[in-house]
C-alpha cells in the first residue's frame, strides 16, 4: 500500500527548482543520426587523450602521494600552474593568497555567491545568460536583476542607472564569447565596468570559459587584468578547463582579492572539502609538460573552421529566414528567425528532422524579456559536413512548420 509523500519543509529557493531547459533536450540530441547543435559540449574527438595519458602515467608513478585529501584551496602544484596560465592571459595573481582551485567555474561561482549574497541583497546578471549562473545567484535568496546584453555585451549605461537604484553586491558577465550570445566586451567597455564597480561598490565577476577559443580578431585581456588601484579590489575572475581540456576533469579556478578568496576557501571546506588531489596533479603535470600550449591552438583552429561552416551554411540554407552575428570565438551562434514562426514552435519539427538547438527563451532570467525568435546553436561538437547537413535539415523543418504539417514530437511547454 502506497502512502502519500510527506510535505517536506524545503528551503524557499528549492520549493520548485526549475528543470534544466538544456538538459531536457539531451535525450533528443543523443538519438543516433541526430545532429545536435544544442549542448555547449567541447568536441570529444579533439580531446588530447595522448597528452592526458602521458601526464596520468607520470602521476601514477607517484600515486601514493596523491591519494590523500588535497589542500582545500588546491594542490600547490596546480595553483602555481594556474597562476602562470592566468599571467599568460594578462592577469598577474598570487597563487597562495588570491587563487583557489574549484570543481569547474560553476562551483567557483556558487562559492562566491554563497560568500557574498543573502536574502535582501541584490545581484545583476547580463541577459540573456547561462541558466545555471542565474540559479547560482537565486539560490542564495538574493534578488536577481538583469541588464540587457547584445552583440557588444552588457549595456553599461543601463547598468550604471540600475546599480545606482538597487545597490547590487555583485554583477556577473561572460566578457569573452558569452553564452549564449557569443558577444565580446571591448577593452573600453571592460574599463567602464571597472569604473562602475568602484563607483557603486559591487564585485564585477567575470566567468571566462571561452577566451582561449578565439579564432578571429584581437584578444582582449580579462577584466581583472585591466584593473588598476582600487578597481582591483572589486574584480573577480573565474575560469575553467572544461572547454579547453576536458569537462570530466572538473577543474576550474577563482582569482579574487585575498579577503574574498579566504572566505571562498571556507565555503569550499563546507561544500566538498577539496577537489581530487589525483586529478589536480594530472592537470598540473599536463600544464607543466607544455601540452596545454600545444593543444589549445589545435582546437582553436578546428572550431574556427566549424564556425565558418555554420555561418556559410546558415546564409545558404536559411537565406533571409534567420539573422545572426558571426562570433570571433567560443562555441555559439545566436540566431533569430525573421518570420512569424518562433523558436519554440519550430523545435518539434527540427527534432523530427533530426537536428536540435536550444530556443533562446531558455536563457532569460525574466520570461517577460525573452526573445522568442532567438535560438542558440553550438558549432563545437559537430564537424563541418555535419553542420552543413544540420542547416539543410533546419531549413526543411522550417518549411514543414510554415506549412503546418503534422508533427509527432510533443514537448513540454
Amino acid at each position: 500500500m502506497s502512502t502519500a509523500a510527506p510535505e517536506y519543509a524545503f528551503a524557499t529557493p528549492f520549493l520548485n527548482p526549475p528543470a534544466s531547459p538544456i538538459r531536457s533536450l539531451m535525450p533528443y540530441a543523443m538519438r543516433p543520426g541526430t545532429i545536435s547543435l544544442a549542448g555547449g559540449y567541447p568536441a570529444q574527438e579533439l580531446f588530447d587523450v595522448e597528452g592526458l595519458s602521458v601526464a596520468s602515467t607520470q602521476v601514477l608513478a607517484r600515486l601514493g602521494a596523491c591519494l590523500q585529501y588535497s589542500n582545500i584551496d588546491g594542490q600547490a602544484s596546480l595553483r602555481h600552474e594556474l597562476a602562470r596560465l592566468s599571467a599568460e592571459r594578462g592577469l598577474i595573481c598570487n597563487a597562495d593568497t588570491e587563487l583557489v582551485v574549484t570543481g569547474g567555474s560553476q562551483q567557483a561561482l556558487a562559492l562566491l555567491t554563497r560568500v557574498m549574497l543573502q536574502p535582501g541583497d541584490h545581484a545583476i546578471i547580463e541577459s540573456p545568460a547561462f541558466p545555471n549562473s542565474v540559479q547560482a545567484l537565486r539560490y542564495t535568496g538574493a534578488t536577481v536583476h538583469t541588464v540587457q546584453s547584445g552583440p557588444e555585451g552588457i549595456d553599461v549605461d543601463a547598468l550604471d542607472e540600475l546599480a545606482g537604484r538597487i545597490k547590487p553586491k555583485m554583477v556577473c558577465v561572460v566578457a569573452s564569447f558569452s553564452n549564449p550570445c557569443g558577444a565580446t566586451l571591448t577593452r573600453e567597455r571592460r574599463l567602464r565596468l571597472l569604473e562602475l564597480a568602484v563607483k557603486h561598490r559591487f564585485l564585477i565577476v567575470e566567468d571566462d570559459p571561452y577566451s582561449e577559443l578565439r579564432f578571429a580578431g584581437e584578444a582582449v585581456p580579462p577584466i581583472a587584468a585591466l584593473a588598476q588601484g582600487e578597481a582591483r579590489h572589486w574584480a573577480v575572475y573565474l575560469a575553467s578547463m572544461s572547454k579547453t581540456m576536458a569537462p570530466a576533469l572538473r577543474i576550474g579556478w577563482l582569482v579574487a582579492p585575498p579577503e574574498v578568496r579566504r572566505r571562498c576557501v571556507s565555503a569550499k571546506a563546507a561544500d566538498d572539502m577539496a577537489s581530487s588531489a589525483w586529478i589536480q596533479e594530472v592537470v598540473a603535470q599536463y600544464l607543466a609538460n607544455g601540452r596545454y600550449g600545444e593543444h589549445v591552438p589545435r582546437i582553436r583552429a578546428a572550431y574556427g573552421l566549424r564556425c565558418d561552416a555554420m555561418a556559410e551554411s546558415l546564409a545558404r540554407e536559411l537565406n533571409g529566414r534567420v539573422t545572426f552575428s558571426k562570433p570571433e570565438g567560443g562555441m555559439f551562434f545566436w540566431a533569430r528567425l525573421t518570420g512569424e514562426i518562433d523558436a519554440t514552435r519550430l523545435l518539434p519539427y527540427a527534432i523530427e528532422h533530426e537536428v536540435v538547438y536550444v530556443p533562446g527563451k531558455a536563457f532569460y532570467a525574466d520570461a517577460a524579456q525573452a526573445d522568442l525568435h532567438a535560438m542558440r546553436m553550438s558549432f563545437a561538437t559537430m564537424n563541418e559536413s555535419q553542420i552543413a547537413q544540420g542547416m539543410v535539415r533546419l531549413g526543411r523543418a522550417l518549411d514543414a512548420c510554415e506549412a503546418n504539417e503534422p508533427v509527432s514530437i510533443s514537448l513540454a511547454a
